[in-house]
């Protein structure tokens, strides 16, 4: 007769059994429905109309979001604190027939997001339906080797830029119900990374920051129609990183993020309709 020790240690093996097997199906499903959608793509037609804002839209990912977004139909709002990279992306959006519109802004300070958001009222751009946090800082150096205000800034841009956009953007999407933010965020908001403390901390916050506010929102029926996204993306040449053995390119962090966001729309859409 088994003792109770070598019962309970069956009972754990069969668990652990049973979790991977769910994991390796739930990897077998994800893998049949990313082949499924590279040879089907879907449609672009639902994003049509979306007035998106993109942090940091200047170069790498949010530079390629912006162009594609755009031939999508979508309407692009470019922020960047860089203007000659903004108005490189502008260009190039504009250059395809896209609208666009562009503020130089330094998303860390509160009081200038208010600002540019007053302007952007105030000349008539839509309001917009879906935020991109994009914008990013990145020092790597060992810890003892960090600069205080090396710190301060990855925390300002990282992190609390979210704070700011969100809060200007999201009490419109709560009125109408309706509306899509997204955080860029990194692998290195899933586990830490040697020599990059801060950046690491600064987009594990984020996760917070998404995951909790997306908890206070869901709370409240009548806000069923708001939705949250954060995208872990492995190291994306950025020009962030310093480690190109492992870097992917941002056209192909684009298309996951594009194909998420346009499913994610549609039902959003849906939802529209069926409130009319």
């Amino acid at each position: 007769m088994k003792s109770i020790q070598h019962i309970f240690k069956d009972i754990k093996l069969h668990r652990l059994f049973l979790d991977l097997s769910v994991l390796s199906a739930k990897i077998s499903l994800a893998m049949i429905m990313a082949t499924f959608r590279m040879i089907v793509p879907r449609s672009t037609k639902r994003l049509l109309g979306e007035t998106v804002l993109i942090t940091g839209a200047g170069h790498g990912i949010g530079r390629e979001l912006a162009i594609q977004l755009s031939s999508m139909g979508c309407i692009i709002v470019c922020w960047d604190n860089d203007v000659d990279n903004n108005r490189s992306t502008i260009r190039e959006v504009s250059k395809n027939g896209g609208e666009v519109y562009g503020f130089l802004v330094d998303v860390s300070k509160r009081l200038e997001v208010r600002e540019t958001v007053r302007l952007m009222r105030k000349i008539g751009v839509p309001d917009v339906t879906i935020l991109i946090n994009n914008a990013a800082v990145l020092y790597h150096k060992p810890y003892l080797s960090f600069d205080p205000d090396d710190v301060e800034k990855t925390f300002n841009v990282n992190v609390l830029s979210n704070f700011w956009t969100i809060e200007a953007f999201l009490p419109l999407m709560l009125q109408k119900n309706s509306g899509h933010i997204v955080a860029i965020s990194s692998m290195c908001g899933i586990y830490g990374v040697s020599q990059k403390v801060a950046y690491c901390s600064s987009k594990f916050a984020v996760r917070g920051l998404m995951e909790a506010l997306h908890e206070e929102v869901r709370l409240d029926e009548r806000k069923s129609n708001i939705h949250f996204t954060t995208i872990y993306p492995f190291y994306v040449d950025t020009g962030l990183a310093k480690d190109p053995k492992y870097r992917i390119v941002p056209e192909s962090v684009m298309r996951l993020i594009l194909d998420f966001l346009a499913d994610v729309d549609r039902k959003r859409r849906e939802k529209d309709v069926m409130n009319l």
